[in-house]
């Protein structure tokens, strides 16, 4: 009987789109995961003189799904390069600074971003190999009373078995709903509930006449974006006012973590240097705490370059 606490996934960036790489193993401490293959049935439209479906035949393969983690402050570094496409790291002493910023190009003509093979061990048997895979979207949430929570979503499409490695963790504690502090406009803003950030790549599939029934690339099928939700006490009316004005304002959220590296900490920085409101809901829903979500999307700054940046403190010395 195989259980779901038995089984690991592990990361590996690949070296070439195409080949799938099992040397990098990058251990995630997972809470769920649902990435699967899929094979495409094409039936045959042809007449065959019976009210029976005409012959069906094997069609076109693709793998998608998602990593569902409480974010670690190592392995969280794999998640925001697989997603954003660049980071650059500073020696800090004993600790690191990576600051990771979106891809302003392809990362070559096959793939837009870094291709992955993820090795997922679910306890029965080989472990599944999924190859060629690139990170469509990246989602960060922090709930007061919860763990910080990182997802990402996978697609693009190759498939092998190997036996299941002895998977090796790294060390750290995840993040605590009470250890982050948001900032708007330079301003804090203490009465945030929840707030979630969203970096989407909006990948396309392509299939190409090469002989192989796979993707052949994975490459860009509309804008990068970055969506903002949240939910807070209805304090006063600044952020609503900005709603109505569509105003854009740089937006922050900062978390520090334990100690490491003597006086360092695993410290995780969001940045959106213009945000700008699509919702935002102020409605009496009951005789208590009157609490409002709100919607935003983060605007894409000429001057900086981005709509998203992370920057990330820890002991690992790169991605």
């Amino acid at each position: 009987m195989a259980y779901g606490r038995s089984g690991h996934l592990a990361l590996h960036f690949q070296n070439s789109f195409g080949t799938l790489l099992t040397t990098s193993a990058h251990y995630l401490p997972l809470v769920t995961e649902s990435v699967m293959e899929t094979i495409g049935q094409v039936v045959e439209s042809g007449i065959y003189g019976r009210l029976a479906e005409s012959p069906v035949h094997e069609g076109l393969h693709e793998v998608a799904g998602e990593i569902h983690t409480e974010a670690h402050p190592i392995a969280l570094g794999h998640f925001l390069k697989a997603a954003l496409g660049q980071v650059t790291t500073t020696p800090q002493n004993s600790a690191f600074l990576h600051d990771f910023r979106p891809a302003a190009t392809d990362w070559d003509a096959l793939a837009a971003l870094p291709p992955m093979t993820l090795e997922i061990h679910r306890d029965v048997g080989s472990a599944f190999l999924y190859g060629n895979l690139l990170a469509d979207a990246l989602s960060l949430e922090i709930s007061q009373g919860q763990l910080l929570s990182a997802s990402l979503s996978v697609k693009g499409g190759l498939f092998s078995r190997k036996a299941p490695a002895a998977a090796v963790f790294p060390a750290g504690r995840p993040w605590t709903w009470d250890v982050a502090s948001a900032a708007y406009n330079g301003q804090a803003v203490t009465e945030l509930r929840q707030l979630s950030v969203r970096f989407e790549n909006q990948l396309a599939l392509a299939h190409t006449l090469d002989g192989g029934r796979w993707p052949s690339r994975v490459k860009r099928g509309g804008p990068q974006r970055v969506a903002v939700q949240g939910a807070m006490v209805f304090q006063d009316q600044a952020l609503f006012s900005d709603f109505l004005a569509q105003t854009e304002r740089p937006l922050s959220l900062s978390l520090a973590g334990e100690t490491v590296a003597g006086s360092y900490t695993n410290q995780l920085t969001l940045h959106v240097p213009k945000l700008r409101f699509t919702e935002f809901k102020p409605a009496l829903s009951g005789p208590g705490l009157l609490e409002v979500s709100f919607s935003a999307k983060g605007v894409f700054d000429p001057g900086l370059g981005y709509a998203l940046r992370a920057t990330l403190v820890n002991t690992q010395p790169g991605y």
